[in-house]
């Protein structure tokens, strides 16, 4: 299942970063548009999503199946580097501001507004994300040790060995 899903992975990565990009150029070629480009760039972005996130919700099981639902984003993620952790949560940031902009700015929005079009970008970045996870998690697990140089899993808090707290990532 584990070889499948990485052989998956690669196509869903892909299409989760022309996702990301085609939903941050069409809503900003949207502001001041003509409607059509949203019309467009609507049944273009929305049906999507549905084709990348079906994986990432099995990717996500397989990542996260050995830890707590509370560590779910962090067992997810785990993969991914720092910077791409923190770009993934500045897009879901932007998606929100974007969202709201409009109202803020006191006028009343059209019926569908171009900053709507931010949205999709959040289910992008994170299939972008897991689908990256899963394929560089293996790496970033076996290189995991307590402060005395033993291997522990990824779920660990301490050592299995000796029973020494488990040093932070990247330690």
């Amino acid at each position: 299942m584990r070889k499948l899903a990485r052989v998956v992975a690669y196509p869903v990565m892909v299409l989760a970063a022309v996702g990301v990009l085609s939903s941050f150029c069409l809503s900003l070629a949207s502001f001041g548009a003509k409607p059509e480009i949203e019309k467009a760039a609507f049944r273009f972005l929305f049906p999507g999503i549905f084709v990348v996130w079906l994986p990432t919700i099995l990717f996500m099981n397989l990542l996260t199946r050995d830890f707590k639902q509370r560590d779910l984003w962090k067992a997810a993620l785990r993969g991914c580097p720092a910077w791409m952790r923190t770009a993934q949560w500045v897009v879901w940031g932007l998606a929100f501001v974007a969202f709201f902009l409009p109202f803020l700015w006191g006028s009343r929005p059209p019926a569908f507004p171009p900053s709507f079009l931010f949205f999709p970008s959040i289910f992008y970045s994170v299939s972008f994300c897991v689908a990256y996870s899963l394929l560089h998690v293996e790496k970033c697990d076996s290189e995991r040790r307590c402060p005395n140089g033993h291997p522990i899993s990824p779920a660990a808090k301490f050592c299995e060995e000796c029973g020494a707290p488990a040093a932070p990532k990247g330690v």
